[in-house]
């Protein structure tokens, strides 16, 4: 396929860009630093990037180590609020940290953990879980278990589908949906190591389009992979960054591809525009809009 499409920079650049989610009523993108705690919007018509420390014209839901907290911040002010613990994954688990989250088209968020960095490495011991949070009962309900680091998700609303990135396995995997949102007859879908399918790095985050192609972000491969239902690898996004960590479809129209990259993990700091934020822009394809928390039930002070 010919490389029609165009790749901007958008600074400020990030230790550990994670988690983009394009808001539409106020046509901004917002994402984090995963390791120093930051949270960033973009507002789109002002070209202009927003920065705040954790301590919002909406409330957001954020992982943090073993929790999943309610946060406020007004996109503006350089400080964010707590305003809520939703859940804990326990004492159990305080080894495992959270890594990635989504929520579905139904409103249900599913957020998975991994090992925390200061105990082991997460490529080596397989302790992370995948959860669903449910809001009514404020509890974290497992959905799979033995995961290595818990990556991107994403879901194909024909087919009823659900897709999940295991970096550490470094493979693709997929479930049914039951009616209460459980996740069930998972199986590898896509596998990274199998002869010929090697990107030169490992899965991160992900997003789908209104096709079903998957969007697969590629730590340490410098690249974004378009990836049809039919499990072909239909085109190679190059991104001027090696730790490419997520991806979301925004802008006015749903047609351009946000991707966050990482400056420095595993205490190995990068060159190149190592931590920008990409905006792709000309892949001729469109996303959904990204889905919102109902926190209907969630009782907050």
């Amino acid at each position: 396929m010919a490389e029609s499409y165009k790749v901007e920079t958008i600074p400020p650049y990030t230790e550990l860009g994670e988690g983009p989610h394009w808001d539409i009523p106020s046509q901004s993108l917002y994402y984090v630093s995963l390791t120093n705690g930051l949270i960033y919007r973009l507002d789109y018509k002002e070209n202009k990037v927003y920065c705040a420390s954790i301590g919002l014209r909406d409330c957001f839901v954020i992982g943090d180590g073993g929790r999943l907290l309610m946060i406020r911040w007004d996109g503006l002010s350089k400080k964010a609020s707590i305003v809520k613990e939703l859940a804990n994954t326990g004492p159990k688990d305080t080894h495992n940290r959270f890594n990635d989250g989504k929520v579905d088209p139904w409103g249900r968020l599913y957020a998975g953990t991994m090992l925390h960095e200061s105990v082991g490495s997460p490529f080596e011991k397989a302790t992370g879980s995948l959860y669903r949070f449910c809001a009514a009962s404020g509890k974290l309900v497992e959905q799979d278990r033995n995961i290595y680091i818990s990556n991107g998700l994403a879901w194909n609303r024909q087919t009823n589908k659900f897709y999940y990135v295991d970096s550490g396995a470094n493979n693709i995997k997929e479930y049914d949906i039951d009616l209460e949102g459980n996740l069930v007859n998972g199986t590898i879908w896509y596998d990274f190591k199998a002869p010929g399918n090697d990107p030169g790095g490992f899965g991160d985050g992900m997003t789908i389009d209104t096709e079903g192609n998957l969007f697969v972000a590629i730590f340490n491969g410098y690249k974004v992979l378009k990836i049809s239902p039919q499990k072909k690898v239909l085109q190679v996004i190059k991104i001027p960054a090696q730790q490419v960590t997520s991806v979301a479809f925004g802008g006015p129209k749903l047609d351009e591809l946000f991707v966050t990259t990482a400056a420095m993990t595993f205490t190995t700091p990068q060159k190149d525009p190592a931590g920008a934020t990409f905006k792709v822009t000309g892949l001729g394809v469109k996303g959904y809009p990204m889905d919102e928390i109902d926190l209907s039930k969630v009782k907050t002070p």
